[in-house]
């Protein structure tokens, strides 16, 4: 189904699994179908039925439609700025690229695999034809292109029917995907009518994307009587909608409603409209304004969003003024995102002298966001810095940046001198990283017969984290032939929780001798 939180990419390099190149045009894809006649869609569904039968293989049956523009289904790029959303193997994109331009592709199919014995339809998904996939090794029966009506009556019939819940949003997400007028309608008619929460809700995140259905979202979010999931989901959908005057509509929404978390629903969905200007001048009266804490947390996370100049101003505003330390954080997290050069050292002097030690603490993350250009800092506040606590969280924070000097200090960490559990610290953080240098360090430390036994221990611990080619016959060994109880014992808790069948071996030879 679609996922019920929307992942929000800020500019990050969003780059694909394997196949992430992996282009074809479109000409390619089709020539390696099946293709079959028929006068409309349905006489073509029989058609591939009567050519598979004789095969009695699983079966996809595939066409294509009008696409709606300003949607991309798994598109081959890079840098994306926007929301994701995952429903089986198809990943939809609504936003921009690093450049500004809208991520769209208008070559897509929807393809049904079928039963071969019942001719049912045990799955649905959106394809972008220019990327290369196998179809799970079945056959394809292209049916070329179906006109809109055609496409959408019997996708309307398969969501209206079918019980199971996967399919029928599939079909309600092929719906919405068509650049067809009668779409708002269709999803509507699901909303006001379907016994299917999921796909009630699936709808009203499409309606929002469709667009010009501000005035029906906000009913749903007054509507007391209506189910609190589709409020929320509804409110959502105005702030993710591409609609001017979303702003307008939610603040209306925040002044009138009364319920406490909903009013947090529609601050939120205020941060993602495209209406900047609006959005940050009401956020920011939240922000500072707002009677209840947890709203005013929910304006200033929205806030880093906005890169403006004097947004980091009002943010150290905030981080001065209120009182609640949940909203501090916020305002601690948003002055990294905003990525106005100056926060870094706002940040810094926090990390430096903030009295409260989850705030000191927060300032050392929210620095990590920052990147290499946080090295520098993060290095100097872990050398001058005395408490414990503070400096495993100055670790965490350089073990998240990707830096060959950050490395280097985890390792100059893990063989010094520092209290155990700032060591211990660094040793988990080595073995969260994948490769030789780290493995071999882990390795030594483990075996080492002079070493630290709490040390050790977690040594041993991060090796479990491994691959099992690598942790299980490195784990047997140390169970084998360690000096110290306590490192045995910990090689041999985490071989039993490994369930490889090399351990299993290992104590059935324990339990002969």
């Amino acid at each position: 189904m679609i996922r019920a939180a929307i992942l929000l990419f800020a500019l990050v390099g969003f780059v694909a699994a394997a196949d992430e190149l992996q282009t074809q045009s479109p000409t390619t894809t089709v020539q390696s179908f099946t293709a079959v006649e028929g006068a409309d869609l349905m006489a073509k569904l029989e058609a591939a039925q009567t050519r598979a039968r004789a095969r009695q293989t699983p079966y996809w049956s595939a066409y294509t439609f009008d696409v709606r523009s300003g949607v991309a289904i798994d598109p081959a790029i890079r840098d994306f700025n926007g929301s994701i959303n995952t429903m089986g193997e198809t990943t939809v994109f609504i936003g921009t690229t690093s450049t500004g331009l809208t991520v769209e592709t208008r070559n897509l199919a929807i393809f049904l695999l079928r039963d071969p014995a019942s001719n049912q339809i045990t799955r649905m998904e959106v394809f972008n034809l220019e990327r290369k996939r196998e179809y799970s090794g079945y056959p394809v029966y292209w049916l070329g292109r179906a006109n809109n009506e055609e496409s959408l009556n019997y996708l309307r019939a398969i969501a209206a029917a079918t019980p199971l819940d996967m399919l029928s949003e599939r079909a309600v997400l092929s719906i919405a995907l068509h650049d067809d007028a009668r779409v708002s309608g269709m999803l509507k008619n699901f909303i006001e009518t379907s016994p299917n929460q999921r796909i009630r809700s699936t709808s009203v995140y499409w309606l929002g994307q469709v667009g010009g259905e501000q005035t029906f979202l906000a009913s749903l979010v007054r509507n007391e009587s209506e189910d609190n999931k589709i409020r929320h989901s509804a409110a959502r959908a105005i702030g993710h909608s591409r609609d001017r005057g979303a702003v307008t509509t939610l603040q209306g929404l925040y002044e009138s409603l009364k319920d406490a978390p909903l009013r947090r629903s529609v601050v939120a969905a205020v941060g993602n409209s495209i209406d900047q200007q609006p959005a940050y001048a009401f956020l920011l009266g939240v922000a500072k304004n707002d009677p209840d804490w947890e709203s005013r947390r929910t304006a200033v996370k929205q806030m880093g969003r906005f890169q403006r100049e004097d947004a980091l101003e009002e943010l150290m505003k905030i981080y001065n003024n209120d009182a609640n330390v949940e909203v501090k954080r916020a305002a601690l997290r948003s002055m990294a995102e905003t990525k106005n050069p100056r926060a870094q050292a706002r940040l810094l002097e926090i990390a430096r002298t903030a009295t409260h030690p989850e705030l000191r603490k927060t300032a050392i993350r929210a620095l990590s966001d920052r990147g290499e250009a946080a090295v520098d800092d993060l290095l100097k506040l872990f050398d001058s810095e005395t408490a414990t606590d503070v400096k495993r969280t100055v670790l965490q924070s350089l073990s998240d940046i990707k830096s060959a000097r950050a490395e280097d200090k985890l390792f100059e960490v893990a063989r010094g001198n520092d209290p155990v559990d700032v060591r211990r610290q660094a040793i988990r953080l080595l073995g969260e990283r994948v490769g030789k240098r780290s493995f071999d360090f882990l390795s030594q430390t483990a075996q080492s017969s002079t070493g630290d036994a709490e040390v050790q221990v977690q040594a041993v611990r991060a090796i479990s984290q491994r691959r099992a080619e690598e942790s299980v016959p490195l784990l047997i060994k140390i169970a084998k032939t360690h000096p110290n109880q306590l490192v045995r014992k910990q090689a041999i808790r985490s071989l039993g929780e490994s369930g490889d069948p090399r351990a299993v071996d290992f104590f059935r030879e324990v339990l002969r001798n």
